[in-house]
Protein backbone atom coordinates (compact mmCIF):
# COMPACT_ATOMS: atom_id res chain seq x y z
CA UNK A 1 0.00 0.00 0.00
CA UNK A 2 2.95 2.32 0.55
CA UNK A 3 3.74 2.22 -3.18
CA UNK A 4 0.13 3.10 -4.02
CA UNK A 5 -0.04 5.88 -1.42
CA UNK A 6 3.22 7.32 -2.70
CA UNK A 7 2.00 7.34 -6.30
CA UNK A 8 -1.28 9.04 -5.41
CA UNK A 9 0.50 11.64 -3.24
CA UNK A 10 2.68 12.49 -6.27
CA UNK A 11 -0.45 13.19 -8.32
CA UNK A 12 -0.28 9.99 -10.38
CA UNK A 13 -2.51 7.02 -11.00
CA UNK A 14 -1.45 3.54 -9.89
CA UNK A 15 -2.74 0.52 -11.77
CA UNK A 16 -2.86 -2.91 -10.16
CA UNK A 17 -3.55 -6.38 -11.49
CA UNK A 18 -4.21 -9.13 -8.94
CA UNK A 19 -3.19 -12.49 -10.37
CA UNK A 20 -5.26 -15.54 -9.54
CA UNK A 21 -3.24 -18.75 -9.88
CA UNK A 22 -5.20 -21.96 -10.36
CA UNK A 23 -4.38 -24.53 -7.67
CA UNK A 24 -0.95 -22.96 -7.29
CA UNK A 25 0.30 -25.15 -4.43
CA UNK A 26 -0.93 -28.35 -6.12
CA UNK A 27 0.78 -27.82 -9.49
CA UNK A 28 4.39 -27.16 -8.45
CA UNK A 29 6.67 -29.31 -10.62
CA UNK A 30 9.17 -31.18 -8.42
CA UNK A 31 11.94 -31.36 -11.03
CA UNK A 32 11.74 -27.62 -11.77
CA UNK A 33 11.75 -26.86 -8.04
CA UNK A 34 14.88 -28.96 -7.48
CA UNK A 35 16.62 -27.26 -10.41
CA UNK A 36 15.85 -23.89 -8.83
CA UNK A 37 17.34 -25.11 -5.56
CA UNK A 38 20.55 -25.91 -7.44
CA UNK A 39 20.61 -22.41 -8.97
CA UNK A 40 20.19 -20.97 -5.46
CA UNK A 41 23.26 -22.91 -4.36
CA UNK A 42 21.47 -25.07 -1.80
CA UNK A 43 23.44 -28.11 -0.70
CA UNK A 44 20.44 -30.17 0.40
CA UNK A 45 18.77 -30.78 -2.96
CA UNK A 46 18.82 -34.56 -2.51
CA UNK A 47 17.07 -34.20 0.84
CA UNK A 48 14.29 -32.16 -0.77
CA UNK A 49 14.00 -34.70 -3.58
CA UNK A 50 13.50 -37.41 -0.97
CA UNK A 51 11.03 -35.22 0.94
CA UNK A 52 8.89 -34.57 -2.16
CA UNK A 53 9.06 -37.95 -3.89
CA UNK A 54 7.01 -41.10 -3.25
CA UNK A 55 4.35 -39.26 -1.28
CA UNK A 56 0.97 -40.99 -1.42
CA UNK A 57 -2.61 -39.87 -1.08
CA UNK A 58 -6.01 -41.51 -0.73
CA UNK A 59 -9.58 -40.27 -1.01
CA UNK A 60 -12.25 -41.15 1.55
CA UNK A 61 -15.96 -40.79 0.69
CA UNK A 62 -18.75 -42.13 2.92
CA UNK A 63 -16.37 -44.45 4.81
CA UNK A 64 -15.02 -45.85 1.52
CA UNK A 65 -11.34 -45.43 0.69
CA UNK A 66 -9.70 -45.33 -2.70
CA UNK A 67 -6.44 -47.09 -3.45
CA UNK A 68 -3.35 -44.99 -2.74
CA UNK A 69 -1.83 -42.93 -5.53
CA UNK A 70 1.59 -41.32 -5.93
CA UNK A 71 1.66 -37.50 -5.71
CA UNK A 72 3.70 -36.38 -8.72
CA UNK A 73 3.48 -32.61 -8.24
CA UNK A 74 2.59 -29.97 -5.67
CA UNK A 75 4.02 -29.05 -2.28
CA UNK A 76 2.79 -30.70 0.96
CA UNK A 77 0.09 -28.45 2.36
CA UNK A 78 -0.39 -28.14 6.09
CA UNK A 79 3.35 -28.40 6.65
CA UNK A 80 5.73 -25.61 7.63
CA UNK A 81 7.80 -26.20 4.51
CA UNK A 82 4.85 -25.99 2.09
CA UNK A 83 4.61 -22.18 1.73
CA UNK A 84 8.42 -21.85 1.82
CA UNK A 85 8.82 -24.32 -1.05
CA UNK A 86 6.22 -22.45 -3.10
CA UNK A 87 7.98 -19.13 -2.47
CA UNK A 88 11.24 -20.66 -3.69
CA UNK A 89 9.41 -21.89 -6.78
CA UNK A 90 8.09 -18.43 -7.77
CA UNK A 91 11.05 -16.44 -6.44
CA UNK A 92 12.35 -15.63 -9.94
CA UNK A 93 8.94 -14.58 -11.27
CA UNK A 94 9.67 -10.82 -10.84
CA UNK A 95 12.58 -11.20 -13.29
CA UNK A 96 10.06 -11.89 -16.06
CA UNK A 97 8.37 -8.46 -15.88
CA UNK A 98 9.37 -4.82 -16.28
CA UNK A 99 7.25 -3.35 -13.52
CA UNK A 100 6.63 -3.82 -9.81
CA UNK A 101 5.59 -7.36 -8.93
CA UNK A 102 4.79 -8.15 -5.30
CA UNK A 103 4.62 -11.76 -4.14
CA UNK A 104 2.91 -13.00 -0.99
CA UNK A 105 2.49 -16.78 -1.17
CA UNK A 106 0.09 -17.30 -4.09
CA UNK A 107 -1.18 -13.69 -3.96
CA UNK A 108 0.74 -11.86 -6.69
CA UNK A 109 0.14 -8.29 -7.88
CA UNK A 110 1.46 -6.20 -10.75
CA UNK A 111 1.74 -2.45 -10.13
CA UNK A 112 2.38 0.41 -12.57
CA UNK A 113 2.47 4.13 -11.71
CA UNK A 114 1.88 6.84 -14.31
CA UNK A 115 0.08 9.95 -15.48
CA UNK A 116 -2.15 8.45 -18.17
CA UNK A 117 -4.55 5.55 -17.48
CA UNK A 118 -4.32 4.28 -21.07
CA UNK A 119 -0.53 3.96 -20.87
CA UNK A 120 -0.80 2.28 -17.45
CA UNK A 121 -3.29 -0.23 -18.87
CA UNK A 122 -0.97 -0.89 -21.81
CA UNK A 123 2.03 -1.47 -19.52
CA UNK A 124 0.00 -3.78 -17.27
CA UNK A 125 -1.22 -5.75 -20.30
CA UNK A 126 2.32 -6.22 -21.61
CA UNK A 127 3.62 -7.34 -18.23
CA UNK A 128 0.63 -9.59 -17.66
CA UNK A 129 1.48 -11.37 -20.92
CA UNK A 130 5.05 -11.81 -19.67
CA UNK A 131 3.75 -13.21 -16.39
CA UNK A 132 1.52 -15.66 -18.19
CA UNK A 133 4.43 -16.87 -20.33
CA UNK A 134 6.54 -17.40 -17.20
CA UNK A 135 3.70 -19.31 -15.53
CA UNK A 136 3.29 -21.58 -18.56
CA UNK A 137 7.04 -22.27 -18.62
CA UNK A 138 6.85 -23.22 -14.94
CA UNK A 139 3.73 -25.37 -15.37
CA UNK A 140 1.46 -22.99 -13.47
CA UNK A 141 -1.76 -21.54 -14.83
CA UNK A 142 -3.46 -18.16 -14.56
CA UNK A 143 -7.22 -18.01 -13.95
CA UNK A 144 -8.13 -15.06 -16.20
CA UNK A 145 -11.76 -15.11 -15.06
CA UNK A 146 -10.76 -14.35 -11.47
CA UNK A 147 -7.82 -12.05 -12.24
CA UNK A 148 -8.81 -8.43 -11.53
CA UNK A 149 -7.55 -4.96 -12.49
CA UNK A 150 -8.07 -1.71 -10.61
CA UNK A 151 -6.90 1.87 -11.05
CA UNK A 152 -6.06 3.82 -7.89
CA UNK A 153 -6.16 7.61 -7.65
CA UNK A 154 -7.90 10.52 -5.99
CA UNK A 155 -11.68 10.81 -6.35
CA UNK A 156 -11.28 13.91 -8.52
CA UNK A 157 -8.83 12.26 -10.91
CA UNK A 158 -10.80 9.02 -11.15
CA UNK A 159 -13.90 10.92 -12.32
CA UNK A 160 -12.06 11.78 -15.52
CA UNK A 161 -11.12 8.16 -16.32
CA UNK A 162 -13.29 6.45 -18.93
CA UNK A 163 -10.84 4.14 -20.67
CA UNK A 164 -8.89 1.75 -18.47
CA UNK A 165 -8.85 -1.73 -19.90
CA UNK A 166 -6.22 -4.38 -19.20
CA UNK A 167 -5.87 -7.38 -21.51
CA UNK A 168 -4.06 -10.69 -21.44
CA UNK A 169 -3.79 -11.90 -25.00
CA UNK A 170 -7.31 -11.46 -26.38
CA UNK A 171 -8.98 -11.76 -22.97
CA UNK A 172 -10.21 -8.62 -21.20
CA UNK A 173 -9.39 -8.54 -17.49
CA UNK A 174 -12.27 -7.69 -15.16
CA UNK A 175 -12.02 -4.03 -14.12
CA UNK A 176 -13.25 -3.39 -10.56
CA UNK A 177 -13.70 -0.44 -8.19
CA UNK A 178 -12.50 -2.31 -5.10
CA UNK A 179 -10.37 -5.40 -4.51
CA UNK A 180 -9.73 -7.72 -1.61
CA UNK A 181 -6.01 -8.08 -0.99
CA UNK A 182 -4.45 -9.88 1.98
CA UNK A 183 -7.66 -9.59 3.98
CA UNK A 184 -8.25 -5.89 3.24
CA UNK A 185 -10.80 -4.45 0.82
CA UNK A 186 -9.09 -1.60 -1.02
CA UNK A 187 -11.21 1.12 -2.66
CA UNK A 188 -10.00 2.79 -5.85
CA UNK A 189 -9.53 6.07 -3.95
CA UNK A 190 -8.07 4.35 -0.85
CA UNK A 191 -10.76 5.99 1.29
CA UNK A 192 -10.90 2.97 3.58
CA UNK A 193 -14.71 3.02 3.63
CA UNK A 194 -14.96 -0.62 2.52
CA UNK A 195 -12.49 -1.65 5.21
CA UNK A 196 -14.55 0.10 7.89
CA UNK A 197 -17.77 -1.43 6.57
CA UNK A 198 -16.28 -4.94 6.71
CA UNK A 199 -14.90 -4.40 10.22
CA UNK A 200 -18.27 -3.20 11.52
CA UNK A 201 -20.07 -6.12 9.89
CA UNK A 202 -17.70 -8.80 11.20
CA UNK A 203 -17.25 -7.27 14.66
CA UNK A 204 -21.01 -6.72 15.04
CA UNK A 205 -21.78 -10.31 14.06
CA UNK A 206 -19.31 -11.76 16.54
CA UNK A 207 -20.50 -9.46 19.31
CA UNK A 208 -24.09 -10.64 18.78
CA UNK A 209 -22.88 -14.23 19.00
CA UNK A 210 -21.09 -13.52 22.30
CA UNK A 211 -24.17 -11.78 23.74
CA UNK A 212 -26.17 -14.97 23.15
CA UNK A 213 -23.74 -16.84 25.41
CA UNK A 214 -22.99 -14.07 27.91
CA UNK A 215 -24.76 -15.88 30.76
CA UNK A 216 -22.03 -18.55 30.87
CA UNK A 217 -19.06 -16.17 30.52
CA UNK A 218 -17.27 -14.47 33.40
CA UNK A 219 -15.36 -11.19 33.09
CA UNK A 220 -12.05 -12.82 32.17
CA UNK A 221 -13.68 -15.01 29.51
CA UNK A 222 -15.57 -12.06 27.99
CA UNK A 223 -12.39 -9.99 27.80
CA UNK A 224 -10.33 -12.84 26.32
CA UNK A 225 -12.93 -13.66 23.69
CA UNK A 226 -13.41 -10.02 22.68
CA UNK A 227 -9.66 -9.50 22.35
CA UNK A 228 -9.27 -12.62 20.24
CA UNK A 229 -12.43 -12.42 18.12
CA UNK A 230 -13.19 -8.69 17.76
CA UNK A 231 -10.26 -6.43 18.66
CA UNK A 232 -8.14 -8.23 16.05
CA UNK A 233 -10.25 -6.62 13.30
CA UNK A 234 -9.41 -3.13 14.57
CA UNK A 235 -5.70 -3.96 14.81
CA UNK A 236 -5.11 -5.74 11.50
CA UNK A 237 -2.92 -3.54 9.29
CA UNK A 238 -4.53 -0.47 10.88
CA UNK A 239 -1.41 1.67 10.49
CA UNK A 240 -1.84 1.54 6.71
CA UNK A 241 -5.49 2.61 6.44
CA UNK A 242 -6.70 4.32 9.64
CA UNK A 243 -5.10 7.74 9.10
CA UNK A 244 -6.88 8.22 5.76
CA UNK A 245 -10.36 7.70 7.20
CA UNK A 246 -12.92 10.45 7.56
CA UNK A 247 -13.86 11.65 11.04
CA UNK A 248 -17.25 9.94 10.69
CA UNK A 249 -15.66 6.57 9.85
CA UNK A 250 -13.33 6.83 12.84
CA UNK A 251 -16.32 7.56 15.06
CA UNK A 252 -18.10 4.45 13.74
CA UNK A 253 -15.13 2.29 14.69
CA UNK A 254 -15.00 3.82 18.17
CA UNK A 255 -18.74 3.28 18.65
CA UNK A 256 -18.30 -0.41 17.79
CA UNK A 257 -15.41 -0.74 20.23
CA UNK A 258 -17.53 0.96 22.92
CA UNK A 259 -20.23 -1.68 22.37
CA UNK A 260 -17.61 -4.36 22.89
CA UNK A 261 -16.42 -2.77 26.13
CA UNK A 262 -20.00 -2.50 27.42
CA UNK A 263 -20.38 -6.22 26.77
CA UNK A 264 -17.18 -7.01 28.68
CA UNK A 265 -18.17 -4.87 31.68
CA UNK A 266 -21.89 -5.76 31.44
CA UNK A 267 -22.95 -2.12 31.11
CA UNK A 268 -26.22 -0.92 29.61
CA UNK A 269 -26.32 0.52 26.09
CA UNK A 270 -26.40 4.13 27.33
CA UNK A 271 -23.36 3.90 29.60
CA UNK A 272 -20.54 6.29 28.75
CA UNK A 273 -17.20 4.72 27.84
CA UNK A 274 -14.27 6.80 29.02
CA UNK A 275 -10.74 6.41 30.34
CA UNK A 276 -11.85 4.53 33.45
CA UNK A 277 -13.75 1.89 31.48
CA UNK A 278 -10.85 1.45 29.05
CA UNK A 279 -8.48 1.08 31.97
CA UNK A 280 -10.73 -1.51 33.60
CA UNK A 281 -10.45 -3.77 30.55
CA UNK A 282 -6.80 -2.83 29.94
CA UNK A 283 -7.49 -1.52 26.44
CA UNK A 284 -6.78 1.61 24.43
CA UNK A 285 -9.24 3.57 22.32
CA UNK A 286 -9.12 2.81 18.60
CA UNK A 287 -7.07 5.92 17.77
CA UNK A 288 -4.60 5.39 20.64
CA UNK A 289 -4.24 1.71 19.74
CA UNK A 290 -3.28 2.72 16.19
CA UNK A 291 -0.70 5.14 17.61
CA UNK A 292 0.73 2.38 19.81
CA UNK A 293 1.07 0.00 16.85
CA UNK A 294 2.74 2.69 14.75
CA UNK A 295 5.18 3.48 17.54
CA UNK A 296 6.03 -0.22 17.77
CA UNK A 297 6.83 -0.17 14.05
CA UNK A 298 9.06 2.89 14.49
CA UNK A 299 10.85 1.30 17.43
CA UNK A 300 11.57 -1.87 15.44
CA UNK A 301 12.86 0.22 12.54
CA UNK A 302 15.08 2.21 14.90
CA UNK A 303 16.40 -1.02 16.45
CA UNK A 304 16.84 -2.49 12.95
CA UNK A 305 14.73 -5.52 13.86
CA UNK A 306 11.97 -4.80 11.34
CA UNK A 307 11.81 -6.46 7.91
CA UNK A 308 14.30 -4.99 5.45
CA UNK A 309 11.61 -3.64 3.12
CA UNK A 310 10.36 -1.38 5.94
CA UNK A 311 13.80 -0.24 7.03
CA UNK A 312 14.73 0.75 3.46
CA UNK A 313 12.11 3.53 3.49
CA UNK A 314 13.91 5.47 6.23
CA UNK A 315 17.26 7.20 6.69
CA UNK A 316 19.06 8.28 9.81
CA UNK A 317 19.57 12.01 10.12
CA UNK A 318 23.27 12.77 10.22
CA UNK A 319 24.83 14.66 13.12
CA UNK A 320 25.21 17.75 10.91
CA UNK A 321 21.56 17.67 9.89
CA UNK A 322 20.55 17.06 13.48
CA UNK A 323 22.39 20.17 14.68
CA UNK A 324 20.65 22.25 12.02
CA UNK A 325 17.23 20.88 12.99
CA UNK A 326 15.83 23.15 15.72
CA UNK A 327 12.97 20.79 16.58
CA UNK A 328 15.08 17.68 17.01
CA UNK A 329 15.75 16.77 20.62
CA UNK A 330 17.04 13.20 20.35
CA UNK A 331 19.71 11.44 18.32
CA UNK A 332 19.07 8.98 15.51
CA UNK A 333 15.72 10.43 14.48
CA UNK A 334 14.25 8.94 11.31
CA UNK A 335 12.50 10.48 8.35
CA UNK A 336 10.72 8.79 5.47
CA UNK A 337 12.15 8.99 1.98
CA UNK A 338 8.73 8.99 0.34
CA UNK A 339 5.16 8.72 1.52
CA UNK A 340 5.03 8.92 5.31
CA UNK A 341 1.45 7.90 5.96
CA UNK A 342 2.37 4.70 7.80
CA UNK A 343 4.59 6.08 10.57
Amino acid sequence: MDYIHKGISEGDYVGMVLLDLQKAFDTVDHSILCEKFKLMGLGCVQWFKSYLSNRKQIVTVNNSQSISGIVTCGVPQGSILGPLLFLCYINDMPLSVKCKLYLYADDSTLLVQGKQPTLIAQALSENLDRCRSWLIDNKLSLHLGKTEAILFGTKRKLKNVNNFQVKCGNAIINNVKSVKYLGLTLDADLSGESIVSNILKKAGGRLKFLYRHSNILNLKARKTLCSALIQCYFDYSCSSWYMGLTKRSKQKLQIMQNKMIRFILKLNSRSHIGCNELENVNMLSVSNRVKQIKLNHVYKIWRETSPEYMFENFNRISDTELKNCTRASINNFFFSQGFNGIV
